[in-house]
């Protein structure tokens, strides 16, 4: 094999720069050209060899002659038995010529040789003079053994023979049959190809036809398309990058809390109403996720799609020190503590539109937190939420009574709304149990440890940081707007807020001055409003807090609504009062429904979530206890009908 050795004449490239060895010094000393300038240089051998030890110095294979075929360079138990048969036997020849002295390739003095190594081995059919010649000048040319090996894998014609035309026109066939149709065929393609020949012939002389190539020709093309272009026909670019696409070392943490992933997901699990024992459908789950161990922060949980509010709530739960949850089942213990809070210093988000706006920014600024978006269409990115959500479906919603599965074929005859026993405050002690106890004690592959252990290694070099107080997190975490500070207050989905803490306000910049306001979507009952020169922001509970308080953002738009269309003037606290009742009755009816998505609804306007999971609409509304089913429903078809489980008894499954 062909290598750098200090002989005249070698070849070599060293830090970048093609040198060649001219002369060679009994001191030990080498004579080197750069062959760029020729500009002469004398270096000491042992300092080359030392070069070469630290990678710095490789030599450069010289270019056989046009024509030659080059060395086969894969490993040679990788030919095929024959081949490396045929290349023992000129090896054979060859070294035994070699290894016998001088020698001249005359006939007189080869066809002896050949006749007695032939013999040796019981070679019915020895090489020729010129064969041999010809093996001898490639060992020569490569210096490398290598060169002996039959390059049958050359042999033959390596491009197409068609037209050039005829390719360019079976391109575009291929682009459009796999654009009308991502289950293009061959045949597909050479029907476009036929009609689009036909066309071209139409405007060339009867002497210059294009030839129509054989449905078999057209297969061998398309054999010839690369794999990732044939994904990209098929499916499109991005499915072909990601199946394609080479795992690389992901980014690396150092600490707690330096990098926190959250997302969405609806959890593949069916929840009941406490009330009715109905169906209320599939929740959607927001985590944030620790990137260094794996732990995690917080989640939030509802019926409502992916908004704001939830990244919001997730986030707010992320932040707080865990509270132990109350023992909704009494045959199950949660053994664990929690032990995750603090202020995350990196937010990694996608694109989705309730991670951009002013509401996060502002939160996220107040906080000193900074967000991260991922590029479009990469969830890889932030890939440690994105297997932790699977994780969560895959092993612990699929071993829950009333799964829905992740694939509609894995449920066969499983009906997951019959067999819903959940309701929304016994998930939620089932999921923290399996988050501090099952999840948390299980060694995790990326990380070589279990995350509890992870999070405590964290605790030895970094202590979570929390906001000066609850209050002022409550203060930092919610919704923003801005509003008018007028005499009588401040409005804010139609509702009145006042009180003296304003005054200074108002007596300094005047009425109409816009001040800045948070609000929680959970909770109207008051807001936290920021003058122009105010350092910390001002409490303001509203004016009618037997309306407002505990009220939701959702629940407060659908009564607005209601009083709008029934003309009422939003300052009659009566008709308040009468459009919550009213709207009381509406979710009682959605509730009973047979319909899942009405129960959904109705579960998303209650606003039921990890922490609110009680279904109960208003407590200072009389509750209706008639939840039969409407007139409307009983007209719906039966196939929505969802029978009432008639037991709730249940075992956590490992």
């Amino acid at each position: 094999m062909r290598g750098f050795t200090l002989l005249k004449g070698v070849v070599f490239e060293w830090n970048g720069a093609e040198y060649r060895i001219e002369r060679l010094q009994s001191s030990g000393a080498v004579l080197l050209e750069r062959t760029e300038d020729g500009q002469l240089s004398l270096v000491v051998g042992d300092q080359l060899l030392a070069e070469y030890g630290q990678g710095h110095i490789s030599t450069r294979a010289t270019s056989p002659r046009i024509g030659t075929p080059p060395i086969y360079s894969r490993p040679f138990d990788e030919l095929s038995p024959s081949v490396q048969k045929e290349t023992t036997r000129r090896k054979y020849y060859l070294q035994a010529i070699l290894d016998g002295g001088s020698f001249v390739f005359t006939r007189a003095f080869m066809l002896p040789v050949i006749a007695g190594l032939a013999e040796k081995i019981g070679d019915p059919n020895p090489p020729s003079v010129v064969t041999l010649y010809r093996w001898h000048a490639r060992y020569r040319a490569h210096q490398d053994l290598r060169a002996l090996i039959p390059r049958n894998d050359r042999r033959g014609q390596t491009s197409l023979k068609q037209d050039p035309q005829i390719l360019q026109l079976g391109t575009e066939a291929l682009e459009e049959a796999f654009k009308a149709s991502p289950q293009a065929t061959g045949k597909n393609v050479f029907v476009r190809l036929v009609a689009k020949i036909d066309a071209e012939n139409r405007h060339r002389l009867p002497t210059e036809q294009l030839k129509l190539p054989s449905l078999r020709t057209v297969y061998r093309m398309l054999a010839r398309v690369e794999t990732i272009d044939q994904i990209t026909l098929k499916e499109g670019k991005a499915v072909a990058d990601k199946r394609l696409r080479i795992g690389k070392t992901g980014i690396r943490t150092s600490d707690i809390l330096e990098r926190v992933e959250i997302d969405h997901t609806p959890l593949d699990l069916f929840l009941i109403d406490e009330q009715t024992w109905l169906p209320l459908g599939r929740p959607t789950l927001t985590v944030a996720i620790d990137h260094f161990s794996r732990m995690l922060l917080g989640y939030y949980l509802s019926f409502g799609s992916p908004s704001t509010a939830a990244v919001v709530g997730a986030l707010r739960h992320a932040i707080l020190p865990k509270e132990p949850i109350g023992k909704v089942l009494p045959e199950l213990t949660i053994e664990h503590t929690w032990p995750c809070y603090g202020r995350p210093d990196v937010l990694v988000v996608d694109n989705g539109l309730e991670f951009h706006g002013k509401d996060l920014e502002s939160v996220s600024f107040d906080l000193d937190i900074r967000i991260q978006y991922c590029p479009k269409h990469q969830p890889r990115f932030k890939g440690v939420v994105e297997r932790y959500l699977k994780t969560i479906n895959y092993f612990f919603a699929h071993q829950l009574p009333g799964t829905s599965f992740a694939r509609l074929h894995q449920r066969g005859d499983y009906d997951s709304q019959k067999h819903a026993l959940l309701v929304l405050a016994e998930f939620k002690y089932l999921f923290e149990k399996w988050v501090v106890d099952v999840y948390a004690q299980t060694v995790h592959r990326g990380i070589g440890t279990t995350p509890w252990a992870k999070w405590h290694e964290g605790l030895n070099r970094r202590q979570p940081g929390l906001p000066a107080d609850l209050r002022q997190l409550q203060q930092r975490i919610g919704l923003v707007s801005e509003r008018a500070l007028r005499r009588d207050g401040i409005w804010l989905q139609g509702i009145r807020y006042s009180d003296e803490s304003l005054q200074p306000i108002i007596g300094k910049f005047g009425e109409g001055v816009r001040v800045r306001v948070l609000f929680d979507p959970e909770d109207l009952g008051a807001i936290q409003v920021w003058g122009p020169s105010d350092e910390i922001p001002r409490t303001v509970l509203a004016i009618d807090q037997t309306y407002a308080r505990g009220l939701t953002a959702r629940q407060n738009e659908m009564i607005r609504t209601m009083m709008r269309e029934q003309g009422v003037a939003a300052e009659d606290r009566v008709a308040l009062q009468e459009a919550k009742h009213q709207l009381v009755l509406a979710v009682q009816a959605l509730m009973a429904s047979r319909k899942q998505r009405h129960r959904r609804k109705a579960a998303a306007i209650v606003g039921a979530s990890s922490s609110k999971p009680k279904t109960e609409l208003f407590d200072d509304v009389p509750q209706s206890l008639n939840l039969l089913p409407g007139k409307d429903d009983e007209s719906d078809d039966q196939k929505d009908e969802m029978p009432v489980p008639v037991y709730r008894s249940f075992q956590l499954k490992n």
